[in-house]
């Protein structure tokens, strides 16, 4: 059904190659800070040499629910290692690869993922393409990006220890100077045959100080999504913002069918979701942006008004999940269906981030940040340290409040204080 998008998204690829003019070595795709641009070749460049890097990072994590509502305070202790290889070869070509292990020491287990692991190569560096399992940059947003339909993995309110699992397909960038790019993605994940692939695309424009976006997102059996985002600044606020709209929600709810629970999608037309951020930097003693503020809201139209975690009623169950549990309450259907994705379960959200850097030493970081589902009332605050010195060691202390009323959002699972202690090194 959307073939057409796909094949035209790859011939728009060629057929720009044609018209556009040399184009810098690119750096970041898909809305990076360092976005490709189009220059004439400098004279007399050095000439280009193959590489090979090796880098990394070890982290270990000691977890505690220090007090719970619900059960006994539990112990968590366990190591990430991940460990990225980087060839650069001539003309342009690169290839990268994350590996990440994980040890738990209560299980002795070791589990270990390919993150990431892509080529990028270009044509005549007018054209520049990734293919292979990739985290893309897609939104403007802080925490919510309604425009992000590509990865597979969406931003956590609290900082993952490890990387973001990639989505597996090819991207494509085409530059036309400073002033526009279009940028297109074809994913190929999971897809058992060419009816199954998903596409994205991507038109970006600069006006003054402004950028924007328009966007497109389909697959087979899925309603097209479409995307703006915006990002500009306003005095010395900077201010981003994104809103997609779809002919009908692609996400799965939970409704009661005569005492029985099963799964639908909701059929209102032009479902719309939209984020709006606000950041700006302050000085601090003889550092500028030493102290940097950040306020982000989300809105989602189809999310739950009433939170679906405080039905402490029995039902029966339908679909799959009847067979392992015939019957149970909505918290249990909801996540034994897969459906609870956090951050996106309410209709309205909002979060503040602050940051304080050189605090109390040089090399030392303060965080405090609080999200709130403003439905049910429930949220999350934290505070933490970090601090990494030049020899590349890093330590942190995070303390995590679990608030608002019984099984909310945030407070069903009855933790109400958290704490985590991490060392870690770079190399």
């Amino acid at each position: 059904m959307h073939k057409p998008l796909i094949c035209a998204a790859l011939c728009l690829a060629f057929a720009a190659s044609a018209a556009a003019e040399d184009a810098a070595a690119e750096l970041e795709m898909f809305s990076s800070p360092d976005v490709e641009t189009q220059a004439a070749a400098a004279p007399g460049q050095a000439e280009e040499k193959k590489t090979l890097g090796f880098s990394g990072e070890i982290i270990s994590v000691v977890e505690d629910i220090a007090y719970s509502t619900a059960s006994a305070n539990s112990l968590n202790s366990y190591l990430v290692g991940n460990f990225m290889l980087d060839a650069r070869l001539k003309n342009g070509i690169k290839a990268f690869a994350n590996m990440e292990t994980s040890y738990q020491s209560a299980t002795r287990e070791t589990s270990s993922v390919l993150r990431e692991a892509f080529l990028d190569f270009n044509l005549n560096r007018r054209v520049y393409f990734r293919t292979g399992k990739q985290v893309l940059q897609w939104g403007r947003c802080y925490l919510w990006n309604p425009v992000d339909l590509v990865n597979v993995e969406k931003k956590p309110f609290v900082r993952k220890i490890g990387y973001r699992d990639g989505a597996y397909g090819m991207k494509f960038h085409v530059p036309f100077g400073t002033d526009y790019n279009i940028y297109g993605f074809l994913d190929t994940g999971g897809a058992a045959e060419d009816r199954d692939l998903g596409g994205a695309l991507k038109f970006e424009l600069l006006a003054g100080r402004t950028e924007m976006a328009f966007s497109g997102w389909a697959k087979r059996d899925r309603s097209p999504v479409f995307g703006y985002d915006i990002s500009s600044r306003l005095g010395g606020v900077d201010v981003a913002g994104e809103v997609s709209v779809s002919g009908r929600d692609n996400s799965r709810f939970i409704r009661n069918s005569g005492g029985v629970l099963e799964t639908y999608r909701k059929k209102e037309e032009w479902v719309t979701k939209a984020a709006v951020n606000f950041s700006e930097g302050f000085r601090l003693g003889n550092f500028n942006d030493r102290l940097t503020l950040t306020a982000e809201f989300f809105y989602n139209q189809t999310g739950y008004t009433r939170s679906p975690f405080r039905d402490r009623a029995v039902y029966g169950f339908s679909g799959p999940l009847a067979l392992l549990l015939p019957a149970g309450s909505k918290t249990e259907f909801l996540l034994g269906n897969g459906l609870y994705e956090p951050n996106y379960l309410a209709r309205y959200y909002g979060a503040v981030f602050a940051s304080v850097s050189r605090f109390i030493i040089t090399d030392m970081t303060l965080n405090m940040n609080y999200i709130r589902n403003l439905n049910d009332d429930s949220g999350v605050l934290s505070a933490g340290v970090t601090c990494k010195n030049i020899s590349d060691f890093s330590a942190g202390l995070l303390v995590t409040s679990f608030l608002g009323p019984a099984r909310g959002e945030y407070t069903v699972s009855g933790a109400r204080l958290g704490a985590q202690l991490t060392f870690g090194v770079s190399f």
